[in-house]
């Protein structure tokens, strides 16, 4: 029950602070009380153009995440969403920004902004979570903690994201592995109507099953894309995995 779980309103001038623009789940879309789009079953992490335009082309692929891992150059990083923006558009691909909301906001053409903790609290020091939300992109927060999933709740956000459930080399991560329980707790936690991302060492399809089955909707993939040896197949089997 959510009736004494605690939420974090960071809004001080503020007695109720708007939501961002809702997401529903693939699952809940099949029965729809709802006409917020439904967040895809798989969310790839990708850090080049290049691999945004063979996503755009590969089949079952709905939403994509763009992160930047080589560069912290403003107007690269503004060129890069540009073009993926456009190729998301012409492809009918949602676009998630990890952390360059502003960039993104610049850029136009993007669905959506992912912040991690640390970014989230300087974003809201710069006055951003009104620009994003003027802006009306979707908006996804990470989180690792219980106090963490307080501040993300607080921000009424369009998905959440827990990480990482397993061991990851992808990403230097300072907590350990949540594991699939913490998976049940925070799919319980979190109110229905906002779809629950799992992240971290989902390495291929029989591990997104297992996700799947603790309550997650949607399983955020690194390698078991881009290292795949047929990338067209992996995206099929890691969807009906999260089926």
């Amino acid at each position: 029950s959510m009736a004494s779980f605690p939420t974090i309103e960071l809004s001080a001038s503020s007695t109720s602070m708007a939501s961002f623009p809702a997401m529903q789940s693939y699952h809940s879309a099949k029965s729809p009380s709802s006409s917020a789009p439904a967040l895809g079953r798989i969310l790839p992490i990708v850090d080049t153009v290049e691999w945004i335009e063979q996503l755009c082309s590969t089949p079952g692929i709905e939403d994509i995440q763009l992160r930047f891992k080589d560069t912290t150059d403003y107007e690269t990083i503004l060129d890069r969403i540009k073009r993926s923006s456009a190729l998301c558009q012409s492809a009918g691909v949602r676009l998630w920004i990890n952390d360059y909301w502003k960039a993104a906001i610049e850029a136009g053409g993007c669905f959506g902004i992912h912040l991690g903790q640390e970014d989230l609290a300087s974003c809201v020091d710069a006055g951003g979570l009104d620009l994003i939300r003027d802006a009306g992109l979707a908006f996804g927060v990470s989180t690792h903690s219980y106090s963490e999933l307080c501040a993300a709740l607080g921000v009424r956000p369009s998905y959440i994201s827990l990480g990482p459930v397993f061991s990851t080399q992808s990403k230097d991560v300072k907590f350990d592995p949540q594991g699939l329980e913490t998976v049940r707790q925070w799919r319980s936690l979190i109110p229905p109507e906002i779809p629950l991302i799992a992240i971290g060492g989902i390495g291929n399809a029989d591990v997104a099953k297992v996700v799947r089955g603790a309550g997650a909707e949607c399983s955020a993939v690194i390698g078991a894309v881009t290292k795949a040896d047929d990338v067209k197949k992996a995206v099929e089997a890691l969807n009906a995995a999260m089926e």
